[in-house]
């Protein structure tokens, strides 16, 4: 295995790091084809802002739409999220920390197709990286799509050394294999961080602090999954329907991002076109020590001095003074930015006013409520996928807490607990809730418990403490 790793690394040097032409390596092929290739390269610049449609002298510049989709889907996805293990504080306090870290790396997910979830163990935790399209690559699938196999490429950079660590893992027959190997690039230029495809000569992991607990190579066996976890956005990848990578959450709605961004610099230059000014002969004004006109102070922006004989006129027509002061058509244009957003809106599967002018939208009752459930279908699809890729999480970190001696459970028991507040929004809930305790059909205790925070015991001590007669609830 640590031969063809090192085959493998030699053939990837011109490839890997330029992240755009990687072909067979390890004997296998990554499964990584061009066109996906390119398309990653595509939103690792949108992520960056670096968007290929941006042009500051056109006056076309970013609005970040694919950071406000993604931003939009992650608090709808999350706002209700509560999840815990509850049969051990170990793991509970491991899995803790994946989810407070979870604005960042599903953000992340969300915004480049998918991430790759890697726990490791280090002073006897467990941590997690959350590796992305840009360092994570596919060498094997099964044929539900589920990745079995793939490189991990970590990178770090001390003065002008880069040093960068492949990690290969693999999962079959109930066995997961681990191959860790290092180089180092001497005089990098670390201002220009995009890789010149060299990556320098091997180096024991050893030599690097951060890595020098790392094994070259070794297994776990004895395990029913792969020991990384790999969550992919469900949107349909169009861009190659093979591949098992994931694509962004705004994917669909590309083009419309580029046309609004354009649309908006048009509605911009529209103010900055029609802005109000004053067309004057210079005679008019006195001049300043160069013989250049002297406008008035404060008022350089209005004024714009003409070689025009303000005595005699001239041959053109011009009068000696004239007021610039055009209609703006800035409503239509508005209006065709927003009917831009609504589509992308549609595109995407948001709800109508997400990212468009709600007091624009003339919509019925029934479009509104199908908008909703549009936009209900694409976060439940979240969250079903990203349940299931905790679920592998847990089942990876119980593994590990277990070769720690810190668990000894057969079955993690895991709770998650997403809400339902995408169609019914938490104030009309909690008005029919109020109506359920009032008809008799919900129990006042519950309703504490769902809209106070308290537990059960709370909540009918409080209900008795109410209650004139005093009555005991039954457990």
């Amino acid at each position: 295995m640590i031969n063809k790793l090192k085959q493998f690394i030699e053939r990837m040097k011109e490839k890997l790091l330029p992240k755009n032409d990687i072909n067979k390596a390890l004997g296998l092929d990554i499964a990584l084809s061009s066109d996906m290739a390119n398309a990653i390269q595509g939103w690792l610049n949108i992520a960056e802002n670096k968007p290929p449609w941006v042009n500051e002298e056109s006056g076309v510049y970013s609005l970040k739409l694919p950071n406000a989709i993604v931003r939009e889907f992650y608090n709808t996805v999350t706002s209700e999220l509560k999840t815990s293990i509850t049969n051990n504080e170990f793991l509970e306090e491991q899995y803790k920390y994946v989810i407070d870290d979870m604005s960042e790396w599903l953000q992340n997910a969300l915004l480049k197709g998918g991430i790759a979830l890697k726990p490791y163990i280090k002073n006897d935790e467990i941590f997690v990286d959350y590796v992305d399209a840009e360092s994570f690559f596919p060498v094997s699938y099964d044929g539900r799509k589920r990745i079995t196999a793939g490189v991990f490429v970590e990178h770090i950079v001390k003065g002008k050394t880069l040093y960068t660590r492949l990690e290969f893992q693999k999962y079959e027959d109930h066995v997961h294999t681990f191959v860790n190997v290092a180089y180092a690039k001497k005089n990098y230029d670390n201002s220009n961080f995009q890789r010149d495809g060299s990556l320098g000569n091997q180096i024991s992991l050893t030599d690097v602090p951060e890595w020098e607990e790392l094994e070259t190579e070794f297994t776990i066996s004895n395990v029913d999954k792969p020991l990384f976890a790999y969550w992919r956005v469900p949107v349909l990848n169009d861009v190659d329907t093979t591949s098992p990578l994931g694509v962004p959450i705004y994917h669909p709605a590309t083009d419309l991002i580029q046309k609004a961004d354009e649309q908006y610099g048009r509605y911009i230059w529209e103010f900055e076109g029609g802005e109000l000014a004053v067309h004057a002969s210079e005679d008019l004004f006195e001049v300043d020590s160069n013989d250049k006109p002297k406008l008035p102070e404060g008022k350089k922006r209005l004024y714009r001095p003409l070689e025009v004989d303000s005595s005699s006129g001239n041959k053109s027509g011009k009068l000696p003074m004239d007021v610039f002061s055009p209609s703006l058509r800035d409503e239509n244009y508005a209006n065709g930015y927003n009917n831009i957003l609504k589509r992308i809106e549609f595109n995407c599967g948001l709800s109508y006013g997400d990212l468009s002018d709600p007091q624009a939208l003339e919509k019925t009752a029934q479009e509104i409520r199908t908008s909703k459930q549009r936009k209900y279908a694409t976060v439940t699809a979240i969250q079903t996928t990203l349940q299931s890729a905790l679920e592998h999480l847990v089942y990876i970190l119980n593994i590990y807490a277990i070769g720690l001696n810190r668990s000894n459970l057969k079955e993690v028991e895991l709770e998650i607990n997403w809400g339902d507040s995408v169609l019914v929004d938490s104030e009309t809930q909690r008005a029919i809730d109020m109506q359920e305790v009032a008809a008799g059909l919900l129990p006042k205790w519950r309703y504490k418990m769902k809209w106070q925070g308290l537990t059960e015991e709370q909540a009918k001590a409080e209900v008795n403490e109410e209650n004139e007669n005093g009555i005991e609830y039954e457990d």
